[in-house]
């Protein structure tokens, strides 16, 4: 299995899992949110695959690079953009609801 399917499967299952959480939520953070995610993961992926600490067997990835890293190693970012919001939702639905823990405290 290739790096492009394998990611392919699992963001397609990430994205049916989140879809009724992230209907629910405004798109604009999300997005925002992503895009710095991907920002930040071209550049950390480079540093890491163009210094030698990671590398790919090249019949697995596309041969797609940008510049140096494989464009699959972006499917994490994806992922974790859609997955978060999801997430932070269902446990706040597990979080008990203190009130009296969001009121300020008066300081003596």
């Amino acid at each position: 299995m290739t790096y492009v399917t394998l990611s392919i499967v699992v963001l397609a299952l990430l994205a049916g899992a989140t879809l009724r959480v992230r209907r629910r939520l405004a798109p604009a953070p999300m997005l925002l949110a992503g895009l710095g995610l991907l920002v930040l993961t071209v550049v950390f992926d480079n540093l890491i695959v163009g210094t030698g600490i990671v590398a790919y067997d090249s019949s697995l990835i596309s041969g797609v690079l940008i510049p140096v890293a494989p464009v699959e190693d972006l499917a994490y970012a994806i992922g974790a953009a859609l997955l978060m919001p999801a997430l932070w939702t269902w446990l706040a639905r597990l979080a008990p609801h203190d009130a009296s823990a969001a009121t300020p405290k008066e300081s003596p």
